[in-house]
């Protein structure tokens, strides 16, 4: 009977961090897509998408 146990909340964590990893790839993605720069520095760049825009 013993070699029947399963570790349900082991699969549950590893199902869970796989999904944690996939949206903020996506969420990467999104952000790198939103404004093409010349800036290569992820932080600049990052930072650059919320400065405020001059109003027209």
């Amino acid at each position: 009977m013993s070699d029947n146990v399963v570790d349900i909340n082991s699969k549950r964590d590893d199902i869970r961090h796989k999904r944690k990893e996939k949206q903020l790839n996506d969420l990467k993605s999104k952000f790198e897509k939103a404004l093409p720069t010349e800036e290569h520095d992820p932080k600049k760049k990052l930072l650059s998408l919320f400065k405020k825009k001059p109003k027209k």
